[in-house]
């Protein structure tokens, strides 16, 4: 039987030893955490106190009109559970299992110092965890409705969270993960979700952080595919001050694909920063990425998606593409995209642009009626819409374009163009 205290104690001594991560590494050039520290000082190892939730603050929060098996956690432990599952779905609370199974507990909590994108707080994260969720879908099971995991943070301090994924031989589900704020207190959100997907499995993921102006956020999802399966990727940075997600996915069989679509919009002083990496590791694997970002003010958006064609991985196929609108002469961003390639027989492309609204469009759109605010808002919108297109539940997609459009220079008076 796993002893957990040790693997604890094994993870924190690998944080400490690698530390946290520091503008001196490439992966973190952009992003200094040391506003973080700054702010929350003990905080940042401090578990957040318990939040006292009742149904009407929930529900302010959660995605509206969204059939949804619902799981709620507020500061980083579970208030809410979900019922009346079907058959072959496990939702189980990291909390129970540290007290109750310890060997799922330690495959959830599980770290690697060689994982892509490692840095210290992928260790941090498995010392600390308290609570998360792990779903484990039994082969050949489908879901008719999606797992909804509402995340609220409020009274300051830490919540550690760590989620697993684990998806049988063709079975498939669609998970979300929202994060989302209650009061404008400074916090830390580090969350880590581990997805395992097995033989012709699918999974749909929509990953929503919202939380509030003064919040941190540190996440990370590492996804690891087995032959003919797929994952589908929504991933959208709305709030928190400073923001880091890193998005890791192994195609590690035969036959697998992955469409990673991400989209930030940072404004004020905010910081977003979202780094990709897929791992062509065998052959005929599919992979396509898409994020887009719309900054305002004076805020700092990194985007940098890593694709690696490793030597085996033959007739791989792979697009990535990045694409960024600045709407003030002070924000700014640093995108890079990388392709390395160690295998011939492959088909790859990548690109990157950063620019403002087109003044064409937008003079068309004046000889049509609109005033110039309602020109760029629509053009702004669209840019940004795009990339939430292929979500799949319409209630997900609508509640994300309204409160993308919150965003924008003419907030929710806007919204009438959603129709």
């Amino acid at each position: 039987m796993p002893d957990i205290a040790a693997l604890r104690k094994q993870a924190w001594d690998a944080f400490e030893q690698a530390g946290l991560p520091t503008t001196r590494q490439e992966e973190w050039k952009y992003t200094s955490l040391a506003r973080i520290g700054s702010t929350l000082g003990e905080a940042w190892w401090t578990a957040a106190d318990p939040a006292s939730l009742d149904d009407a603050d929930i529900e302010a929060l959660a995605i509206p009109e969204l059939d949804a098996w619902r799981v709620v956690f507020a500061n980083g432990r579970l208030i809410r559970g979900a019922t009346h599952l079907p058959d072959g779905l496990t939702l189980s609370p990291l909390s129970e299992l540290l007290t109750g199974n310890a060997q799922q507990a330690a495959v959830a909590l599980q770290w690697q110092d060689d994982a892509p994108l490692f840095n210290g707080t992928l260790a941090a994260n498995s010392a600390l965890a308290e609570d998360g969720l792990c779903l484990c879908l039994t082969d050949g099971v489908k879901l008719d409705k999606p797992v909804y995991m509402l995340h609220i943070a409020g009274n300051g301090g830490a919540s550690h969270l760590r989620h697993g994924l684990w998806l049988g031989k063709n079975s498939e589900a669609h998970v979300i993960e929202h994060y989302a704020g209650v009061n404008e207190e400074p916090g830390l959100t580090h969350a880590v979700t581990l997805v395992h997907l097995g033989a012709g499995a699918h999974l749909y993921h929509d990953r929503l952080q919202d939380e509030s102006p003064k919040h941190f956020h540190l996440g990370r999802l590492h996804a690891t595919q087995g032959r003919d399966s797929m994952l589908s990727s929504h991933a959208v940075g709305l709030g928190a001050s400073l923001s880091r997600l890193d998005l890791a996915v192994d195609l590690a069989a035969p036959g697998a694909s992955c469409i990673l679509n991400g989209l930030y919009m940072p404004t004020g002083r905010q910081h977003c920063d979202h780094h990709t990496q897929i791992d062509h590791s065998a052959p005929h694997c599919i992979s396509r990425e898409h994020y887009r970002g719309v900054l305002d003010g004076r805020a700092h958006g990194v985007f940098n998606g890593k694709v690696v064609v490793h030597q085996g991985a033959s007739g791989t196929d792979s697009a990535q593409s990045n694409a960024n609108l600045l709407l003030s002469d002070k924000a700014e961003v640093d995108a890079k995209p990388e392709l390395v390639i160690h295998h011939d027989d492959v088909k790859a492309a990548h690109g990157c642009t950063v620019g403002q609204l087109d003044d064409k469009q937008l003079f068309y759109l004046k000889t049509r009626g609109m005033s110039d605010e309602e020109a760029r808002q629509m053009l702004t919108f669209a840019f940004a819409d795009s990339v939430l297109t292929g979500m799949r539940v319409p209630a997900v997609r609508r509640f994300i374009e309204k409160r993308a459009f919150s965003k924008l220079p003419l907030g929710a008076d806007a919204e009438a163009m959603l129709g």
